[in-house]
């Protein structure tokens, strides 16, 4: 039996609190691509930043402006963008919101 989560558990499971309106600019978007995959894409320069700083090292390959990552990752990145003040803007099977 394979269920499909609910917008709730997507919401929970990406580390989301209270969703703000939708009309308020992100600097993420997080996209379901599929059960196991999301795609974090940068949308601001701000993200784009803070994205090669925490991303990009010597030894580590820098990302481009969109990434693929399990549920688990996209948890743990949406959490350190937010205690950056980064928005996301989520994007489910049931639509969209912003966090």
């Amino acid at each position: 039996m394979n269920a499909s989560p609910t917008r709730t558990d997507e919401a929970l499971l990406a580390g989301a609190g209270c969703a703000l309106p939708q009309h308020q600019d992100c600097d993420f978007r997080l996209v379901r691509i599929t059960q196991d995959e999301w795609q974090i894409v940068a949308l601001s320069d701000p993200a784009r930043a803070w994205i090669r700083e925490e991303l990009c090292t010597p030894l580590r390959q820098c990302v481009g402006d969109a990434i693929v990552v399990d549920i688990v990752s996209a948890n743990i990145f949406v959490k350190a963008a937010h205690d950056q003040g980064l928005r996301t803007e989520f994007v489910g099977i049931a639509g969209k919101d912003v966090l």
